[in-house]
């Protein structure tokens, strides 16, 4: 009875968990279908269906169905199987998008799967049989489930992203129009823009589009779609940063309530900047003030992610902008062409090649040997000798398509370019130290 209990208890907690994870950030989780190659738009639908499948086997074993452990176990055998041959294409290391955005293709991963079809396998042989059992084991599953995902939404960040030299600087004085304080900003074809401007109204906020409010977005130097701004009383910035989720979005409109509560008169003190973020905190209040080490975008040398300006924060790539492939490796911005860590075009075997596809060839005629091709990440770590993780992302549409933004995440307190570091999406005491992009082929 306990084992039988047990084992339905688990499977249902482990469906209903990543059904839930996988709903909560459809984006991240579409993103990772590349991994299994669906791309474009097959990729949304082809995961909320695969949602849909383990909410109704979830279901299906707590309510004691007698066909349901064996259907679990034959899909999570198609699970690893899948996931065996992402690996043998080379793909170890990419989304997995098993359990939401964290997860990530490796041999743990296809162990783990394979032991729960096992267990799928052996709770057909003792599923609970009476009322009062399977009423336990949902009752075990729900709660674990639900334990499972607040874990999971606790670990991701739920600040808005503030990059130095991105948007409004934060204590300036900011026309948005008559009477705005809060403020989305939105661009055509965003579907994030579209997800989050109800919620932006609900809150009382203007959302200001790319086009129709073209001087508002040049006013505020606003870097790309979903931005969010919020002014205290007296038109001065408060809050700002990219916003991807309700919970981002609040962050920065909360920062504006929490400013106006804390100086309900501020024609009578000086111009406070505060924010609540806990994603870029790289500005401090000091005696009434707002002070920020930040590196002026003309001062140092910048990289545009989709029009996001990052002041010597880019992770070292060998042509320049790091863009990388879905593992993590070096690609030539303009194209996306796989680089070696020498800058030089190269084939699937990573022998270089010339501008026209061509092996390169050295005076004498002969290919040129291959260089080595490192993660980006890792040469980052390698370089400047610190231990580095990729850990979360966020995400920008970007001519018509997600990108996915990634940190390069370190136990250092300070940043690539010296500058304090950020908390960013970075996980487990570690924040950022240099970025990277990711070009997906989501529509958005």
């Amino acid at each position: 009875m306990v084992l039988s209990v047990f084992l339905v208890a688990l499977l249902g907690a482990t469906l209903l968990a990543a059904a839930a994870l996988k709903l909560t950030d459809p984006t991240a989780t579409t993103v990772a279908a590349a991994t299994f190659s669906l791309h474009g738009a097959a990729a949304r639908p082809a995961w909320l269906a695969l949602a849909l499948l383990e909410a109704i086997l979830a279901a299906a074993l707590l309510v004691g169905a007698p066909w349901a452990p064996a259907a679990t176990a034959a899909t999570l055998v198609c699970f690893a199987l899948a996931q065996t041959a992402a690996i043998a294409a080379g793909r170890a290391g990419a989304p997995c998008g098993c359990f939401g955005a964290r997860g990530r293709i490796s041999w743990g991963s296809v162990a783990r799967t394979a032991l729960l079809a096992g267990a799928a396998g052996l709770a057909a042989a003792t599923a609970p049989s009476t009322q009062p059992q399977r009423l336990l084991a949902a009752l075990a599953a729900v709660g674990l489930a639900a334990a499972v995902v607040a874990r999971a939404r606790r670990a991701k960040p739920t600040g808005a992203l503030d990059v130095g030299g991105e948007g409004p600087p934060l204590g300036s004085a900011l026309a948005l129009g008559d009477g705005v304080k809060l403020a989305l900003f939105t661009a055509p074809g965003c579907r994030l823009c579209r997800t989050l401007t109800p919620h932006a109204r609900r809150a009382g906020a203007s959302v200001l589009d790319e086009v129709a409010d073209a001087g508002a977005w040049a006013r505020a130097r606003v870097p790309g779609a979903p931005y969010a701004v919020a002014l205290a009383a007296d038109g001065t910035v408060v809050a700002k940063g990219t916003v991807n989720t309700r919970a981002q979005l609040h962050s920065v409109f909360d920062a504006a309530a929490a400013e106006r509560a804390r100086d309900p008169h501020p024609q009578r003190s000086s111009r406070r900047g505060f924010l609540a973020t806990a994603s870029a905190a790289v500005a401090v209040l000091t005696t009434g003030r707002l002070t920020a080490a930040l590196v002026a975008p003309g001062d140092a040398d910048a990289y545009h992610f989709c029009g996001h300006i990052y002041t010597t924060d880019g992770c070292p790539h060998p042509t320049g902008l790091p863009r990388i492939d879905r593992h993590g490796y070096p690609l030539r911005a303009q194209d996306g062409h796989p680089v070696d860590d020498l800058g030089r075009p190269v084939d699937a075997s990573g022998a270089p090649l010339d501008d026209a596809g061509a092996p390169l060839l050295d005076p004498d005629g002969r290919p040129q040997p291959p260089a080595r091709r490192r993660r980006v990440c890792t040469a980052a770590g390698k370089r400047y000798r610190i231990e580095v993780r990729t850990d979360g992302a966020w995400y920008r549409c970007c001519d018509g398509h997600v990108r996915k933004l990634m940190d390069c995440c370190t136990t250092s307190r300070h940043r690539i370019n010296g500058d304090r570091a950020l908390k960013g999406y970075c996980y487990a005491g570690r924040h950022v130290f240099c970025v990277m992009y990711f070009q997906t082929k989501v529509p958005c």
